[in-house]
Order: C-alpha cells, then sequence, then structure tokens
C-alpha cells in the first residue's frame, strides 16, 4: 500500500531482472521453492524496492504498461528452461495467469490509483518469486527463436490438444492455453509470441509431472544455484 510510482526510473522490467539475476546480495538456495518465500521477504525487501525505483514506468499509458508486463511474464514462463530440456515452472506460470487477469479487470477500473497499486504490488511479488525459484536465466531465444510450422502448429493444434487430450485434466495448463490465446486475440500475433509459447506448452507437457519448481523435483529451470 506504500509503494509510489517511481520517480526518475530508466530501466525496463527485462534490464531489471537481468540486473536481479546478476546481485550477489540476494539470498541464493539450494533448490527453488515456495519454502524459500518468507527468508526470500526477509532479506530481500530492501534491495527489491531499490529495482523498482530503477522502474521506467509511464503512468500515462497503463494499459501499454499491462501489455509490457504481460509479454514479460510469458517470457518468465516460457523462456527460463535450460536449453536442452524444456520445462514450465508451477509458480512462474502463475505470475503469467496473473498478469491475464489484470489485464481483464483493468477495463473496469475507474480511479487510476488502484491499477497503478495493483501493478506496483505485481512488481514486488514477481521480484520475490523470481528471487524464491533461484532466478532462472530468461533468454527470449528459446521462445523467439523456437520453430513451429503455423501452418498446421496453429490455435486450432493447440486448442485440439489442450481440450480433447489428457492435458484437459491439468486446469492450470488449460489457463495457461486461454491466457496465451486471449493474448493475441488483444495484442496480435507479435511474430508468434504467444503461439510459439503455447505450441511448446502443449508438445512438451508430460501430464504426469507437467509443472516444475519444487525443492524435490530433479528437473529444475535454468537457475542460479549454491556453489
Amino acid at each position: 500500500d506504500k509503494l509510489k510510482a517511481p520517480k526518475a526510473g530508466s530501466k525496463s522490467f527485462q534490464e531489471l531482472f537481468n540486473n536481479l539475476r546478476a546481485d550477489d546480495r540476494l539470498p541464493l538456495f539450494d533448490a527453488p521453492g515456495v519454502g524459500n518465500l518468507e527468508a526470500t521477504v526477509k532479506e530481500s525487501a530492501d534491495i527489491v524496492l531499490s529495482y523498482f525505483d530503477q522502474w521506467q514506468i509511464n503512468t500515462n499509458n497503463l494499459e501499454k504498461t499491462i501489455e509490457d508486463l504481460f509479454d514479460f511474464s510469458v517470457y518468465l514462463y516460457g523462456a527460463t528452461h535450460k536449453p536442452d530440456q524444456i520445462d514450465f515452472d508451477f509458480f512462474l506460470l502463475h505470475l503469467l495467469t496473473s498478469m491475464h487477469a489484470i489485464r481483464m479487470i483493468y477495463a473496469h477500473l475507474n480511479e487510476q490509483q488502484l491499477p497503478e497499486n495493483i501493478l506496483w504490488q505485481f512488481f514486488y511479488i514477481a521480484n520475490m518469486i523470481y528471487i524464491c525459484q533461484c532466478r532462472p536465466k530468461i533468454d527470449k531465444g528459446l521462445i523467439d527463436n523456437y520453430k513451429i510450422d503455423a501452418g498446421v502448429k496453429n490455435w486450432d493444434y493447440v486448442i485440439e490438444k489442450t481440450v480433447n487430450t489428457e492435458l484437459a485434466e491439468d486446469a492450470h495448463l488449460v489457463k495457461v492455453i486461454r491466457t496465451l490465446r486471449d493474448a493475441e486475440i488483444a495484442y496480435g500475433p507479435k511474430d508468434g509470441l504467444y503461439l510459439k509459447t503455447a505450441v511448446k506448452t502443449v508438445d512438451n507437457a508430460n501430464i504426469e509431472n507437467i509443472w516444475i519448481g519444487g525443492p524435490v523435483n530433479p528437473r529444475q529451470l535454468n537457475i542460479l544455484k549454491r556453489q
């Protein structure tokens, strides 16, 4: 509630997260997991707030800010795995679906201050979850350069595989696909950003163990680890 818009920010979300990943003042855990959250908040709050003050944001165009944050959350979800092992983090996926929710409710908010506060809180929790999950490397090329035959693997393909296979049993996966499809309707194809991420999801999801991000899962994103 006490967060206010950064007054002299000069860095994008991507720049801030790149710096966050390299910041050796932050805690580094043995493995990712929600159990790290309490320690993350205790040890990182002041540092995260210092990053918040560096955030370049146009409060006169919150719709564009929401769009930019949404796209960044797509990369957090779909471009943080190891180059040779495609995986998706359970907690990072919720940043994506949270931005979908923010996008949907924004049109119904009449007071300027309320959506601003929501975005400030999103920034804070996104930073905390990123630290909690061991700050995986964000490599946009893992989505941008992901090869699909759009004539075959289009939205019809994605939706068919989502609702008419065993993938439909996982509500989180269905929500991710709906979120990505709605984003393309709202924002356009963006060189396949949303479609590529959706295809990557349905083509690489293992229904027995779709999501990673817990401390005991042997599969992990491209995370930082204690030496």
